[in-house]
């Protein structure tokens, strides 16, 4: 675990704005294209799967550049890193302007999805080197936030600009942010600390001697790296399974209309985004993250079996649904400062790189693993595998904390 820096409020709430500003943007990113692909349906007279299949493809190219990025982060230190992927992001998106065809659409996607790639690795070594670790966990909790709160705005606001003139110009506005913020963080970037400053020279030494294959390969099959990412696997695979179906489940199981089981699902998300607050304050009065997180996965799994076993009134299940998305967003700020206290020294960005790799693979695997389970009209499964992947966290999160990640950084003889 990286010591933070001295610092004072007024410090930390800079740092923490700026860093979260690029995270609000890159969760915009994520889900601004919502909107654009209703538009590419008539523009250039493509099927809906072929338009899907643009995000798709931005997101395995997020999801396969996370550990290059990472290494990046760790090795070359995370702010030329984050003002790289700002930019990338923001000619990306730009570029699709260009686009009189489907392919150059695709090219894109790919482009943005590696920009956007830099995000996490980036934002958490720099806020692990920064602030004061006694605000962590708050820290985790607002950045979390400032994302979920980037990725609210994205479908209205990218909808408007499309109604203000046309397609092309939204997607230039759009990565003319990705300028503007890159531009922010560079004219404030000496505030932003990361692990390469302040280092010796015989740290610096050992951390470019520590990115061969075989001691990288190390590191992402120790057990708490796979611990690590199986837990980040499996809660985007529960929240994603709810996210993309439970709408359809309760409207087959609790038998209520679509737009009541819409209301449900608000309230769901709006609860996580106060469970994320709760969860920072709690991260920061406890060394127990496991514990913080195995309690709230245990009362999520609760939940989702009984409302596979039963149909309850509107109110019931709206209470139920806040109480389950209020606990999945608590556990999130306990679940980054253990990947905090679990990574030594020099290997922030690819510890949060790796795990966010599981979280990418579990949103890309949800949709389709719950969608093969609504085909077989068996929505009643869908809460049962929710609550059985809940569980399953919790034997990932209550083993990782008797295991250390190992430390590539003491090897002092240069990697083959």
């Amino acid at each position: 675990m990286t010591a933070a820096t001295p610092s004072t409020f007024a410090h930390d709430s800079r740092v923490l704005s700026l860093i979260s500003l690029g995270h609000l943007l890159s969760h915009f990113y994520q889900l601004c294209f919502a909107p654009l692909i209703l538009v590419w349906n008539h523009t250039f007279d493509a099927s809906f799967a072929t338009l899907g299949a643009i995000l798709t493809t931005f997101t395995l190219s997020m999801g396969a550049a996370q550990m290059p990025a990472g290494m990046m982060v760790d090795r070359y230190g995370a702010r030329a890193i984050l003002v790289g992927g700002l930019v990338l992001s923001g000619l990306a998106f730009a570029g699709m302007a260009l686009a009189t065809s489907i392919p150059l659409l695709f090219v894109m996607a790919a482009l943005a999805g590696v920009g956007n790639a830099v995000f996490h690795p980036a934002d958490y070594a720099i806020l692990n080197s920064s602030l004061n670790p006694n605000h962590m966990g708050k820290a985790f909790s607002l950045h979390t936030f400032a994302g979920n709160l980037g990725g609210a705005l994205a479908p209205a606001t990218v909808a408007y600009l499309i109604g203000l003139q046309d397609w092309r110009f939204a997607v230039v506005v759009v990565g003319l942010l990705g300028f503007i913020v890159a531009a922010v963080l560079l004219l404030q970037g000496g505030i932003l600390k990361d692990e390469q400053d302040g280092a010796s020279d015989t740290t610096k030494t050992h951390a470019k001697t520590a990115f061969g294959w075989r001691e990288n390969v190390a590191f992402m099959t120790s057990p708490p790296m796979v611990m690590l990412f199986l837990f980040f696997m499996t809660t985007s695979l529960a929240s994603g399974g709810i996210a993309a179906f439970s709408q359809v489940v309760n409207v087959k199981i609790q038998m209520i209309d679509v737009e009541t089981a819409g209301t449900v699902l608000s309230a769901f998300l709006f609860a996580i985004t106060a469970g994320i607050l709760a969860g920072g304050v709690a991260a920061d009065k406890t060394h127990r993250h496991d514990l913080q997180a195995g309690i709230a996965f245990l009362g999520s799994a609760v939940i989702f079996a009984a409302l596979a076993m039963q149909v309850y009134s509107i109110a019931l299940l709206m209470v139920l649904f806040i109480i389950a998305g209020f606990a999945q967003g608590f556990v999130r700020p306990a679940r980054d400062m253990m990947v905090r206290a679990l990574s030594p020294k020099g290997t922030t960005g690819r510890a949060f790189a790796f795990a966010s790799t599981g979280m990418a693979l579990g949103s890309a695997t949800a949709p389709i693993a719950f969608g093969i389970l609504v085909d077989m009209d068996s929505p009643h499964a869908v809460y049962w595998l929710v609550a059985a992947f809940n569980l399953i966290a919790i034997s990932t999160v209550m083993s990782s904390r008797f295991v250390k990640l190992p430390d590539i950084n003491a090897k002092t003889e240069p990697a083959e």
